[in-house]
């Protein structure tokens, strides 16, 4: 039985653990999923927020295209200021009433000096200026905002002077415009660059930009370009599970990273794949879900319409360690709280031992004299409340002292311990009995005719007669007496001693005989 309990506590524990360790796991993979939607959808939001924005500067830069050549004031164009032979830029805001750095620059180069042949075009990219600044000031992110022509100018906001950045032809084989020709874009379409390094010193970029054709003819593009540095810091900001996140584009490089990189350096160019599997950065999006691939719990969103993937993920063993170390204060309170049932259990156990040794023989496990008096004066008085009558026997065993002489004390308690046995075979489960010392013992029987303790007593000394007791090597049987107490007196004491005297009675007649005091 005690080992029963052991098992069945420790396989009770291990179910409450698995059943804590499943309940919190699935929550932390619930608030992970949570916190992966939050990131997911603000990252999405700042890149489609850039595509609107290259959407709308487009539209504009057409539209104003189409009719660069009604621009009056392009001739001032030509008195732009002169950097070097080939370079040129509108440092003197005075040329075109331009009200200073608050606006655009126009920054150029050319084959031959002060070369008239675009000055409409630049005019009306220049007319752009606002719109430029418009959607340079309402988004943090964009670094750059500005057109660049096929026919080596561009017209850039935040305004930059010709001292800290010069134009030249080179430029034009920087992604930011190699990707919108139309040997590289024949469908004109939106364009995401690879990283690069911003020439004018802001740090790795990446650009999304939009060809602008006017009837059919390659213009140049409008080109949005996006610093990396603060989409660190949405990814750091909204991680609140403090997880690992890595954005990248389909080239695998880094544009933004969580708890990844080490010593991370916003000028370097890290690989994905350097950090994470190839199979996992393949994976397909798991549509808002958390899935457990390749012993890590995963978060993957492919923005759509873009080469960029989103991954959020932890290690699974990292979680799982996670969501013991929360299993610890509630596998302390059930181990606390087993040791209290253990306790009171084996408390339970030493009252009853203890009780048992109070109420109990030692020797027969038959109750007491004390138990019998206290329970017995109950029974009496019930019955002298309804005037039944109740008949007290005394019993013992005849010539118990030839028994210890002639087969040892060991032999004589054998013989008072089948007493017990033999009045635990005949009486009612309501009958009263206790050994009162030695091999004498007292019954008390309730509610039962004068005939009836006749015959149970009859029935009674008739099993001990023929029963034969075994002490190692040795048989023997024995007899008893009995004196009978019935009717009913004042006390049950009363009715003890009369049983006594009934006894002694039996014993002067020659013993193994029922001697019966009525009380009237």
């Amino acid at each position: 039985m005690k080992y029963f309990k052991i098992v069945f506590i420790t396989f009770l524990l291990v179910v409450v653990s698995t059943v804590f360790f499943v309940v919190i796991n699935k929550k932390q993979i619930h608030e992970m999923q949570h916190v992966s939607y939050n990131i997911a959808s603000v990252v999405d939001f700042e890149i489609k927020d850039a595509q609107k924005a290259v959407n709308y500067l487009h539209l504009n830069t057409k539209q104003v295209m189409e009719n660069k050549d009604k621009f009056q004031f392009s001739k001032l164009l030509r008195t732009a200021h002169s950097i070097g032979r080939y370079t040129y830029s509108l440092d003197d805001p005075s040329l075109t009433g331009h009200s200073g750095k608050n606006k655009a620059n126009l920054l150029g180069w050319s084959e031959v000096e002060n070369d008239i042949r675009y000055t409409d075009e630049q005019a009306a990219a220049l007319f752009l200026s606002d719109n430029l600044k418009l959607i340079a000031t309402q988004n943090k992110n964009f670094g750059w905002v500005y057109y660049f022509s096929k026919h080596h100018f561009a017209v850039i906001y935040p305004y930059i002077s010709a001292e800290d950045f010069s134009f030249s032809v080179e430029l034009e084989r920087e992604p930011f415009f190699a990707c919108a020709t139309p040997e590289h874009n024949p469908k004109a379409e939106l364009f995401f660059t690879p990283l690069y390094n911003d020439l004018i010193g802001k740090g790795l970029m990446v650009t999304i930009g939009k060809p602008v054709y006017v009837k059919g003819e390659f213009l140049g593009t409008v080109d949005i370009d996006i610093t990396l540095n603060n989409l660190d810091n949405i990814l750091f900001n909204l991680d609140t599970l403090n997880n690992k996140i890595l954005l990248y584009n389909d080239k695998f490089q880094v544009l933004g990273s969580n708890n990844i990189i080490r010593d991370f350096n916003r000028s370097k160019i890290y690989k994905a794949d350097n950090y994470l599997d190839k199979k996992l950065l393949k994976a397909e999006d798991t549509q808002g879900k958390i899935e457990y691939l390749m012993g890590k719990y995963l978060f993957v969103k492919k923005i759509k319409g873009t080469p960029f993937t989103l991954i959020y993920f932890q290690d699974a063993s990292k979680i799982w360690l996670t969501t013991l170390m929360y299993l610890i204060p509630i596998f302390l309170f059930f181990i606390l709280f087993v040791a209290i049932i253990i306790l009171y259990d084996k408390s339970r156990s030493v009252m009853k031992r203890l009780e048992e040794q109070a109420t109990k023989d030692y020797l027969t496990g038959a109750y007491n004299r004390r138990y019998f008096f206290n329970v017995g004066a109950t029974i009496f008085l019930k019955a002298q409340r309804k005037k039944n009558s109740v008949a007290v026997v005394m019993l013992d065993i005849d010539d118990f002292k030839r028994i210890n002489d002639l087969y040892g004390h060991k032999a004589g308690d054998l013989g008072i311990i089948h007493i017990k046995k033999i009045l635990d075979k005949n009486l009612r489960r309501t009958d009263l009995f206790a050994r009162f010392g030695g091999e004498e013992f007292c019954i008390l029987l309730d509610d039962i005719s004068l005939d009836d303790v006749e015959m149970l007593l009859e029935k009674i000394r008739k099993e001990f007669e023929v029963n034969v007791i075994v002490s190692g090597k040795e048989r023997f049987s024995y007899t008893v007496s009995f004196g009978v107490a019935y009717g009913m007196l004042s006390t049950l004491e009363e009715m003890i001693n009369l049983a006594d005297k009934a006894l002694y009675k039996s014993k002067s007649l020659g013993k193994n005989t029922i001697t019966i005091y009525h009380t009237h």
